[in-house]
């Protein structure tokens, strides 16, 4: 069974910044930002962290605690990128193959 996400549902943070600026587009002109910034933050994970800092600020409370998933305990960001980092090692014929090349 899968587990119930733990912090903010997307709609409800959509919902709380709706009902403090009147709309999403109302509130990224407050903060400097372009329309689409706000939901794409709210809805994608490591889109932008000082958009997510903004609406957590806007929202009186800690990143950590609206998005659990995206903070460690200590309020930093959880790196998002992949490592992309080789685990094998290359054969022989793929380096020949890459040198051919």
């Amino acid at each position: 069974m899968a587990q119930k996400p733990k912090g903010m549902h997307p709609e409800d943070i959509k919902s709380a910044l709706r009902i403090r600026y009147g709309s999403l587009k109302a509130f990224a002109i407050k903060i400097g930002r372009a329309e689409g910034t706000v939901g794409n933050a709210i809805g994608r994970p490591g889109y932008s962290v000082p958009i997510e800092r903004e609406i957590a600020k806007a929202l009186a409370m800690a990143p950590e605690k609206i998005w659990p998933e995206r903070y460690h305990s200590d309020g930093s960001p959880v790196s998002m990128t992949v490592d992309r980092t080789p685990t094998a090692l290359r054969t022989a014929a793929h380096r020949q193959n890459e040198v051919a090349a």
